[in-house]
């Protein structure tokens, strides 16, 4: 497999010998978020990633998820595509340790961070997605510990613009059909007039999925041979935001998003798992804004409520689980610029933060926590060509312990290479899950997971120093080089139930998968990216990238849990991207080695190396109007990123796509 990767990568540079001839690739227009406080990507002294809405259109993907594949430091363990659900780690982090925020307002569930991808609004609304490496928990709170993902909508971007004139009106829809009966619809509709804008979105993509065998027959304990897993995800949001005066805005958007899947094999390994689930959520979250040139003030406001229902299999007597979570988060900021533009302290930032997170379940209990924090960013140039932001903040976890998270980032520009580095400190706090997973179950039966309610957050340093060289501006590359060390880290171990204190539902001197802080690890890497773009001929032009990111985990035990370094070794990514007249072609490769594993009771494996390509072919017909293919895997490549359920094979789907202004 290696092989087949390494071969097109040499054939695209032998097919294609000048191929950077006349593009000029730049970054440092485009404005991101890594600290709270906006810079541009050099200055922000951090390995950021921006896809825009351009990029988003063109690629051969369906989800948010699937669009991280082809970049480098990003782990993927995914359970299904098409967003069903994803573990997404940065630099070999765990899922849980990943920030993901709307529009500055986190998407993070409190019952497990398996619902962390489920994206609540549709490709056509979002305007941008920054994915920041590198810990960011003194700017944003818990959880930033490997990185960030920042899922920015188009009106959210443009809240404080004014355009005054004629309404204008612009809608985006996207519908496409499928094997396996995939029906998908993706849109969005926009009007504004001078200081008004209104916006509304929806998203829908459902299968019967693939045909599979069930390892349930052979074993004599179902009466079917073959099993689907299917899915149906649907989600509508719709947004507002007025520009009261000069100096305020107001933004509001909120939306439900309904899932209802196939989740065999997603949590066990069980041949009696027949599992099915459904998760419901309804959200709201706003923004008021004041700026009035040196001063900015910026308030924050979310609640997203979740009901989710699991069914492990109640055909043979297991009780369903049911959980609703809420969680309420408030942010309050102010932002202050510095009179003269060549002050040392261009920029200071302070806040507050809150989050309320509550849960009711039938195997966990009623719940509720209440954390915050206080912080202090500052952008500074102390000399010519030097950035540096730091940051730091004071924060309460769920017990009312304080925890100081600081953080330095420091970018130098010497001509056409800018050299960064950053370090800082980060936490995680448990989720409702690692802390009380069936406490309420009586009578519990050994080998179970049994929850610990006095977890303590996890702990980690993280250094990572790096370059970015613009090769006469036509090539840009990338290198990074990181270290993580973590203490605290949270694992399920097994445990006798006599020396379990804090459950008194376990069966005597039996064991059962308890949660502690047991483990500290030490994680590794480097991330290398190129890029360019080229032009061929006047009608035909492109773009290339090719990523390769090392990530090596040890801990003082000697044996690393797979749950703690369940991420690939070697991760190569190629991205090829040609535009010829009407015709454009995207396909995303990768290529992924990591240690292998098996169930045989189930019949499932993670392959120790697997490649996998998705393409996209698209021509326009007219200005407003595109039809296109999309091959999904299309080498039919088998394999699990999480053991048990299949990834899809070779998935082949079309559509049209219409822009209209």
């Amino acid at each position: 497999m290696l092989l087949k990767f390494i071969l097109v990568t040499v054939l695209v540079f032998v097919t294609f010998p000048n191929l950077f001839a006349q593009e000029t690739v730049r970054l440092d227009s485009i404005e991101v978020t890594a600290s709270r406080i906006s810079s541009t990507v050099s200055e922000s002294g951090k390995h950021v990633s921006v896809i825009t809405r351009a990029e988003i259109e063109q690629m051969p993907i369906t989800s948010v998820d699937e669009l991280m594949r082809s970049l480098p430091g990003i782990n993927m363990n995914s359970r299904q595509g098409f967003g069903v659900q994803a573990d997404v780690g940065i630099r070999g982090s765990t899922y849980s340790q990943v920030l993901f925020l709307l529009d500055n307002v986190p998407l993070n569930d409190p019952l497990t961070a398996h619902f962390n991808t489920n994206i609540p609004v549709s490709l056509a609304e979002i305007g941008q997605i920054e994915i920041v490496r590198g810990p960011a928990s003194a700017s944003y709170g818990a959880d930033a510990v490997g990185g960030l993902v920042h899922i920015k909508t188009r009106m959210y971007m443009e809240r404080e613009v004014e355009k005054s004139g004629d309404a204008v009106s612009r809608a985006v829809f996207d519908a496409a059909a499928g094997q396996h009966s995939l029906l998908s619809a993706d849109g969005a509709f926009e009007v504004e007039r001078n200081r008004l804008r209104v916006s509304a979105s929806f998203r829908t993509i459902r299968s019967d999925g693939e045909r599979l065998r069930n390892p349930g027959f052979n074993a004599g304990i179902s009466d079917e041979e073959f099993y689907h897993n299917y899915f149906d995800v649907t989600n509508v949001s719709a947004g507002l935001s007025y520009r009261l005066s000069d100096t305020w805005s107001f933004y509001m958007r909120g939306g439900l998003d309904e899932r209802d899947f196939s989740a065999r094999y997603f949590y066990t390994r069980s041949e009696f798992d027949e599992s099915m689930e459904e998760i419901s959520s309804r959200w709201v979250l706003s923004s008021i804004t004041r700026n009035s040139g040196r001063h900015r003030t910026e308030f924050n406001a979310s609640w997203r409520n979740v009901d989710d229902i699991f069914d492990f299999n109640s055909r043979i007597g297991t009780p369903v689980n049911e959980h609703t979570t809420d969680r309420i988060f408030l942010n309050l900021s102010h932002q202050v610029s510095a009179a003269d533009p060549g002050a040392v302290v261009s920029r200071v930032m302070g806040g507050i933060q809150m989050n309320n997170n509550r849960i009711r379940s039938t195997d966990r209990g009623d719940h509720e926590d209440l954390m915050g924090g206080a912080y202090l960013i500052a952008q500074l140039s102390p000399a010519d060509r030097l950035s540096m932001t730091a940051s730091s903040r004071l924060q309460l976890d769920t017990r009312g312990r304080t925890e100081f998270l600081p953080q330095l980032s420091t970018s130098y520009r010497m001509g056409a290479i800018t050299l960064r580095s950053s370090a800082g400190r980060a936490i995680r706090v448990g989720d409702f899950t690692e802390r009380y997973i069936s406490s309420l179950i009586p009578n519990l039966a050994p080998g179970r997971n049994i929850g610990n309610p006095d977890l303590a957050p996890e702990r980690s340093w993280t250094f990572d120093a790096g370059a970015d060289w613009q090769v006469m501006n036509r090539v840009r590359v990338s290198a990074t080089g990181f270290y993580r060390t973590s203490t605290n880290l949270i694992d399920y171990v097994l445990t006798n139930s006599n020396e379990i204190e804090s459950a008194d539902n376990l069966q005597p001197d039996e064991f059962y998968f308890h949660t502690q802080n047991i483990s500290s690890a030490q994680t590794s890497g480097i991330e290398l990216l190129t890029s360019g773009s080229f032009r061929l001929s006047p009608q035909t032009r492109g773009s290339i990238e090719t990523g390769y990111t090392y990530i090596r985990t040890t801990a003082d035990t000697g044996e690393v849990s797979k749950y703690i370094a369940n991420h690939p070794s070697h991760q190569l990514t190629l991205g090829l991207s040609i535009s010829a007249g009407r015709f454009h072609l995207n396909s995303q490769s990768s290529y992924r080695v990591r240690n292998g594993e098996t169930a045989g009771v189930i019949g499932a494996r993670v392959p120790d190396s697997y490649f996998v390509t998705n393409l996209n072919m698209e021509v326009r017909l007219a200005e407003s109007a595109v039809i296109y293919g999309k091959v999904l895997n299309l080498t039919d490549t088998s394999y699990q990123e999480i053991l048990g359920p299949p990834m899809p094979g070779r998935w082949v789907m079309s559509g049209v796509r219409l822009n209209i202004r």
